[in-house]
């Protein structure tokens, strides 16, 4: 887009590139968000209110009687856009944005039509190491019948996750394993910046040691969290043998697995 208009704003609107992090519950999005925002060039958040705009004019335009409900698709898209800009409006003129939010997850398709450029970063680790990481934080065990459900913590992120893989952003999305970044985070950085096509940025992993000995733990130590007390056998998990990203060999998306 070339902009012939004087206004330094449209400019920064027009310059600007947009990248969306998400993840699956406990797997790391927000710590890789942190990382990226040692580089002075991206503008960074985990907690901007971006999504819940973004959430609030989709919803809006798909209500009847809504505001936004009778507004035109390309009305829709320059609204998107401007609520975008809204949420980051200071950052510097050659910011790239990178916004962490979960729940981007159910809004890949929707912003990779109106952000032709914009990547998205999904971590993704293995749903039984999540499951136990939940119950250690609860200090009880948890249901795997529900927190794989499809309204479930772990099950309902799987499940857009895997309608994203087949949607049609699927080639612009970096898939991440949250062991894989632990293990090996200079070479993953690498080729997360090789993704959002920028210049490689000399990162301080250091704060990454200490997560990474305390993510090791027993898979049989694993289960005894996940599974109910009490013999309730039954009630297991529906977990496959290996999750979506291992399984989907068809998806156009980049994936670095541990």
């Amino acid at each position: 887009m070339q902009v012939t208009s004087k206004d330094p704003t449209l400019k920064v609107v027009s310059m600007t590139r947009f990248h969306f992090v998400a993840g699956l519950p406990k797997s790391g999005a927000r710590q890789f968000t942190k990382l990226l925002g040692q580089n002075p060039k991206f503008c960074v958040s985990s907690d901007s209110p971006a999504e819940r705009l973004v959430d609030a004019v989709c919803n809006g335009a798909d209500t009847s009687g809504q505001p936004f409900s009778d507004i035109d698709a390309r009305t829709h898209a320059a609204l998107l856009r401007s609520t975008l800009d809204a949420a980051h409006h200071a950052r510097g003129i050659d910011a790239v944005v990178v916004d962490n939010n979960p729940k981007w997850l159910s809004h890949i398709t929707t912003l990779g039509a109106i952000f032709p450029l914009s990547r998205f970063v999904i971590l993704v680790r293995e749903p039984e190491r999540i499951a136990a990481e939940i119950a250690e934080d609860a200090g009880e065990a948890q249901s795997p019948t529900s927190l794989m459900s499809l309204t479930g913590e772990i099950g309902r992120p799987i499940l857009q996750l895997q309608s994203a893989l087949d949607g049609p952003a699927a080639a612009r999305m970096l898939l991440i394993d949250y062991d894989r970044m632990l293990q090996d985070a200079e070479q993953v950085f690498q080729a997360t910046y090789s993704f959002l096509r920028e210049p490689m940025f000399k990162h301080d992993f250091r704060t990454l040691a200490g997560t990474a000995k305390a993510a090791v733990m027993p898979a049989a130590k694993q289960a005894r969290r996940f599974w109910l007390p009490g013999g309730q056998a039954a009630a297991r998990s529906q977990i496959p043998a290996q999750p979506i990203w291992r399984r989907n060999q068809s998806s156009a998306a980049t994936m670095l697995l541990s």
